[in-house]
């Protein structure tokens, strides 16, 4: 995944858990993110996908997909993570950040 100043993004292999894609599961997708103000029901990082490889594409269904991520770490050492299934599984998909 990465994130760009603009409000960007490109993904490659996430998100995983869509049930009725198809094609490869290493799908890619892009859109636009933000951050959440913490007093927000929603992911404190959100991701309004316009397009993902085998399941979505915007111009022709019409909306985005919606998405996030929760923070972790410091603000040093940040990463993202989200939930795979149920969270009491606490089953993760954990995002490092890179330069």
């Amino acid at each position: 995944m990465t994130l760009n100043k603009d409000g960007s993004f490109t993904t490659a292999g996430w998100p995983i858990d869509l049930e009725s894609a198809t094609g490869d599961p290493e799908r890619t997708g892009n859109g636009t993110w933000e951050l959440t103000p913490a007093d927000s029901s929603d992911w404190p990082v959100s991701f309004s996908f316009r397009e993902i490889s085998g399941y979505w594409d915007s111009e022709t269904e019409g909306g985005n997909y919606g998405s996030g991520v929760y923070v972790g770490g410091s603000r040093e050492k940040p990463h993202l993570y989200e939930f795979v299934g149920d969270p009491d599984v606490c089953d993760l998909i954990t995002f490092t950040r890179t330069d």
